[in-house]
């Protein structure tokens, strides 16, 4: 009985002992769960240019009038008459500056003999003081050789005042009158007269 008692005795040390040599196994641990990193909002896109303001529209194109810078003019005039015969004019002019142009005349005039016949060959500067879109004034000076057909040629100075009716600014029809002091006296003083004077009729083109 005593025997069984030391047994069981034995036997409860053991079980609170436990085996020699045994290793408590640590307590078991917690790893926390990585925490992911915050996440940041996207990037704004960059904001686009503000595009260049618009260029200033150009001046309207200006309208051309007779007698602008940079135009030529050609005039033309034939007649006649049973007193002078055949009247041929021609001329040519270029307009340096607005309303002023330097040119050439040329004029013959067939007559009913040699002694009517005669030519001019003169240099012109011609000046439009007042102008329109459908009239212009002009005002014609000129100076040159006077060609006579039965006379020892002379010189001539004087000038013209007309009205141009313009059917677009480079065409037109002329209307005045001319006059033309002949020079030397000596060389108009067996003539009629030392004067050449008459209406003008031309028409004028441009461009």
């Amino acid at each position: 009985m005593f025997a069984a008692g030391l047994i069981a005795l034995m036997l409860l040390a053991d079980e609170g002992t436990g085996a020699p040599g045994d290793v408590p196994a640590p307590p078991a641990t917690t790893t926390p769960a990585e925490t992911p990193p915050p996440a940041y909002p996207p990037p704004e896109p960059a904001a686009e240019p503000a595009p260049p303001p618009p260029l200033p529209e150009p001046p309207p194109p200006r309208q051309r009038r007779y007698g602008d810078k940079g135009s030529m003019e050609i005039g033309l005039g034939i007649g006649y008459s049973t007193e002078t015969g055949f009247v041929g004019a021609a001329s040519g002019r270029y307009y340096v500056i607005d309303r002023v142009a330097p040119g050439i005349e040329g004029t013959f005039v067939a007559g009913s003999s040699d002694a009517s016949r005669y030519g001019l060959l003169l240099a012109a500067l011609r000046v439009i003081p007042v102008r329109v879109y459908s009239l212009a004034l002009a005002l014609t000076g000129r100076a040159g050789r006077v060609l006579l057909g039965d006379h020892p040629d002379g010189w001539g100075v004087g000038g013209a005042a007309g009205i141009l009716f313009l059917f677009s600014p480079y065409a037109g029809l002329e209307l005045g009158y001319e006059a033309l002091q002949l020079l030397p006296s000596s060389f108009c003083a067996d003539l009629e007269s030392c004067w050449i004077h008459g209406p003008v009729i031309a028409i004028r083109f441009g461009f």
